[in-house]
Parts: structure tokens; sequence; C-alpha cells
């Protein structure tokens, strides 16, 4: 059998099995339903309003279930598992959407409906929602009518994941009634909406005055790195000639190098190597503070 042709199969039984489990938990009210395969058989999670009426008295009913899903639709070892709608159901989309249409069964003004449903999933904490029912609703032609509030993401990545959809039908003397209904939850977040975090606004300026303090002394560095050891300021100059003859050539060694090293250079003592050190330091600090002023 060629792949492509197992897919379609594969997926063709997928939305019998589900269409069949639709049926079969209306009245317990079918909210979704997950189907993956795992090295037992199938797991197949069913999320119920009431679940209850789907799993039945000791388990008789969810017992018979597996055996029809196992007989007629050819699934080897069928898992079933019962999830308990969780949160408001008003905001599961594919509960509305069924309740939409057993109300327009009842008899009920599609109009009616639709801004009556819209209003409850909104009430709820939904960001947006949209209800649309279709069909022959108030002649021999097809009309389509849309009941929006709130935000709605119509196509791309970001209406994949915020959008949550439910399509139900509803069989009237006129025709099919088709209902689909989309849910933008509260807790859906979009790509250009940024958090911002209260009580940390010190920090971070904390942080920035850190970082800003490590670059001006990263270019007061570089400024020693360009000071030769002959130039270094008040020093005399057999104690720059010994340095220069130790190897040393910009101020910034020296300002880097261990007291104790700079001890062992012939010609030059601890009082010399501590005076250096004065005057290195003394010379950064006034660029430190030029950098500082040239920020204000």
């Amino acid at each position: 059998m060629a792949i492509e042709r197992k897919f379609v199969q594969e997926n063709q039984r997928r939305v019998m099995l589900k269409e069949f489990l639709m049926h079969e938990s209306e009245r317990a009210g079918f909210g979704g339903l997950k189907i993956q395969r795992t090295p037992m058989g199938m797991l197949i999670t069913m999320q119920i309003e009431r679940p209850g009426l789907i799993i039945g008295k000791g388990g008789k009913r969810i017992k018979e279930l597996t055996e029809t899903i196992e007989k007629d639709y050819q699934v080897e070892n069928p898992q079933i598992e019962i999830e308990e709608v969780g949160g408001s159901v008003a905001l599961n989309a594919q509960l509305m959407a069924q309740k939409v249409a057993s109300a327009l069964e009842r008899g009920w003004h599609f109009r009616r409906v639709g801004h009556s449903t819209v209003r409850r999933i909104m009430d709820a904490g939904a960001r947006g929602c949209q209800v649309i029912i279709a069909g022959k609703l108030t002649g021999a032609r097809h009309r389509l009518e849309k009941f929006t509030a709130g935000y709605v993401k119509y196509c791309g990545e970001v209406a994949k994941q915020v959008m949550e959809e439910g399509l139900a039908v509803a069989v009237l003397k006129a025709g099919i009634i088709g209902v689909k209904v989309r849910i933008m939850g509260p807790d859906a977040k979009m790509p250009d909406e940024i958090d911002i975090v209260e009580g940390k606004e010190e920090e971070l300026k904390e942080e920035a005055r850190k970082a800003r303090a490590i670059e001006i002394r990263d270019e007061a560095l570089e400024k020693l790195e360009k000071i030769g050891v002959m130039d270094i300021p008040g020093m005399p100059s057999n104690v720059l000639e010994a340095l220069k003859k130790g190897g040393i050539k910009t101020a910034r060694e020296v300002y880097e190098m261990d007291t104790t090293d700079l001890v062992e250079i012939k010609g030059i003592g601890i009082k010399r190597v501590e005076k250096l050190k004065e005057i290195l330091e003394e010379v950064l600090k006034k660029d430190e503070s030029e950098g500082d002023k040239s920020d204000e």
C-alpha cells in the first residue's frame, strides 16, 4: 500500500472515530478529543462535561465503547481516558458549539443564540470569541451570520496557538445548519505583548549602573594602554628606565602587575611601587570621572 493512501485511511478512520464518540457522548457534553499512539496501543482522551454519564455504572458504558471501537474501527488495544472539562464550560469551544446547535434544534432564533453565546463566553473571561452560523436561516438561500466580540485572530501561526475552535451541526426541517465557535482564552498571549514586572525597576537601574561602571573602567584602562611606560607622570626617569629594561611597555602593564613582581625589577623598591600604583589609580579615577560627566 502506498504511504500516501495509508495516511489518508488513517486520518479518515480518526475522523470517523471522532464523529462516533461525539455522537455517543452528546448527552454527557463532548468537549474535545485527543488520539495518541502508544507502545501498548492507542490512547483516546475525551474531555467530557459530565463524566459520570459516559463512564456508566461500574464502568459498564465505557467498556462497551472500548469494545465497539476495537471491533468496528479496527483499533488495536484502545484505552479510553475521561477528563472532566476544567475551568468554565463557556471557555470550551466544542461544548459551546454543541450548545448553539442544540438551541437551534429547540427552535431558538439564530440571532438570539448567537448574541447570548458570545455574551456568555465573554462574561467567562475570554479575550475574544466568534460564533459563525451558516445554512438556511431565514429563507431558501444559504446565509452565513457572524457574531464577534473582543480579539479574534483569523490566520497564521498565532491563530493556531491562541484560538480554540469547535464545530457542530444542527439538523432542522429546512436543512442542516453548521456552527463554528472560535474562542481566545483568558490566558492567550500575543507575540507583541510584553510583561512589565513591578518592583524590579530599581534592580534594573542598579544593574545598568554597574554595567556602565564596568564600561567606563574598561575605557580608562584602554587609555592607560596608550600611555607609554616613559610617559607615566610624577615618577623619576631612572625608575621609568628600570621598568622599560624590565620589558614593560605601557602604563596598563604596570597597573595590572602584582606588587611582588614589580619589586623584583632591579632598581625599583617597594616605596616606588606603591607610588606608581597611587599615580596610576589617580589617572584611572580621573578618566572614570570624565566618563561619568559625559553620561550626564
